[in-house]
């Protein structure tokens, strides 16, 4: 055997594994595709878990990167040689982004960037290679949460949901947690007492898709931009029975950027006469309507609003949901911003313990432990 090295120790990277207190870099990249968000997290095992936010930063992309990443999401502007080089690009920019703040870490959660989710097809794909994060932060690195789940035919989301659960709303059922990223999602205990969560319909995407496309900015900051705006009842009528399908779903259910896209606010007529800002006005109507909708549907007893993730900080997107009835709660900014970066490293201690949520929320056949592992040797 003296032609190979062992280059590697199982028995140490388990016993790493096994101690009682890990701290976690869980690193997340939402399908809006404006940076990375990463969350230093320690994790601590008692009586029951506990964790503790270290450290938290998010680094905007640069606007041509973002863009490339973009493309990815069209299947008309995008193919395979493109996708296969990017899965590297985003791993050594994720990389080189968490070299450059020296943070301390037993390994790594690495949630990569979706370009395509399609559970309908048991289909879904996460770019950014692990193992180049492996050899370049020279830590176990553990990836791909999404993909066994749709193996076992389940929708692959919202994984979010477990932290959600294990930290935020516990057994109160009148409280769902409302994450409002490029796509919003749900998290809440249903009638029966069970743990249920789902997409809901856009979030930030198609607010965004109008604002660049047509306003010439990056983003809707605060709301002042779809603030001077007024809704077209017509165009948000036709949204809704466009969408009337997906809402009398029943969970699980997900759905992206596959579906909320330029060619969806085609298909409905909204590129057509309206004034920008009427029609941005309009879009963030039709985002908080799919909330009301889908919780009238199947969570007709959640009261109460926790909401997190970026549309947090629209304010008009905020003042639409509490005049549909809701109270509103906003958190803390950090959890606001790094929610599902600490979601990510949660899902990361969960494998490294061999553990699986006891409740499925995403259709799957069966439990299982969601993850792979990437390793430095």
């Amino acid at each position: 055997m003296d032609q190979f090295a062992r280059l590697g120790d199982w028995k140490k990277l388990t016993g790493l594994f096994e101690k009682k207190e890990h701290i976690v870099l869980g690193l997340m990249s939402g399908t809006s595709a404006d940076g990375l968000d990463i969350a230093q997290v320690r994790f601590f095992w008692r009586k029951q878990l506990s964790f503790e936010l270290m450290n938290a930063v998010s680094v905007s992309y640069e606007p041509t990167f973002r863009e490339k990443i973009i493309k990815a999401y069209d299947k008309h502007s995008s193919n395979v040689e493109y996708v296969t080089l990017l899965n590297y690009e985003i791993a050594r920019k994720h990389a080189e982004i968490v070299k450059s703040f020296d943070f301390y870490c037993d390994f790594v959660a690495y949630h990569g960037q979706t370009v395509w989710h399609a559970p309908a097809q048991g289909a879904t794909l996460q770019l950014g290679e692990a193992d180049v994060l492996a050899v370049e932060l020279q830590k176990p690195i553990v990836h791909s949460f999404r993909t066994k789940d749709v193996a076992l035919s389940g929708e692959g989301a919202p994984i979010s949901a477990y932290f959600d659960w294990a930290f935020l709303i516990g057994s109160d059922a009148s409280t769902a947690v409302l994450n409002i990223g490029g796509i919003a999602n749900v998290t809440a205990i249903d009638a029966h007492g069970e743990l249920i969560a789902f997409d809901t319909g856009p979030g930030n995407c198609l607010i965004d898709i109008v604002v660049r496309n047509f306003l010439n900015r990056n983003f809707d900051e605060g709301g002042s931009l779809s603030r001077e705006g007024r809704v077209n009842d017509n165009l948000l009528e036709r949204m809704l029975e466009h969408e009337r399908k997906y809402i009398d779903r029943r969970p699980p259910k997900t759905t992206g950027r596959e579906v909320y896209n330029i060619s969806f606010l085609k298909e409905v007529g909204a590129t057509k006469l309206l004034h920008p800002k009427d029609l941005l006005r309009t879009i963030v109507s039709f985002t908080a309507l799919m909330v009301k909708e889908n919780l009238a549907v199947h969570l007709p007893h959640v009261k109460r609003l926790f909401v997190t993730g970026g549309g947090a900080y629209n304010q008009t997107l905020v003042d639409e949901l509490r005049k549909l009835g809701f109270e509103v709660k906003i958190p803390e900014k950090k959890l606001i911003d790094f929610r599902e970066a600490m979601a990510i490293a949660f899902l990361g201690e969960l494998f490294v313990r061999a553990l699986a949520p006891s409740r499925i929320v995403t259709g799957a056949r069966r439990n299982c432990v969601m993850g792979k592992l990437a390793l430095p040797w």
